[in-house]
């Protein structure tokens, strides 16, 4: 039994075209290293700035130490701003439970009332 197998010239992809992928790829690659590195020397500034300072900006010294901590290769400013979102979102998480709290207690709460 023989096989034949036949390209026709739209299964094939020209040379040129793998080449040019290549490159697009390599440049890609190249671009985001340098925007990676960029980000984190921008991260690293901020250890010079005050506490008061980062506090302005909801941060504090840990989280841009623990920021600068992940790899090399990933982004300190994405981890950064994630920090800052669950700070957010957990004092606002616990203002809404002392705001409910109180409405407890002003209600006269069962579970407040002194026992006679």
């Amino acid at each position: 039994m023989t096989t034949f197998e036949t390209f026709t010239t739209e299964t094939r992809r020209p040379t040129r075209n793998r080449i040019a992928a290549v490159v697009v790829h390599l440049a890609a690659t190249a671009v985001a290293r340098v925007r990676v590195w960029h980000n984190r020397r921008q991260v690293a500034r901020l250890l010079g700035w005050d506490d008061h300072m980062l506090r302005d900006i909801g941060l504090t010294q840990g989280d841009v130490t623990s920021a600068l901590a992940v790899r090399a290769d990933e982004d300190a400013s994405v981890q950064l701003s994630m920090l800052s979102l669950e700070r957010r979102y957990a004092a606002k998480a616990q203002a809404r439970e002392r705001l409910a709290h109180g409405a407890e207690l002003r209600a006269g709460g069962a579970r407040y009332r002194v026992k006679r």
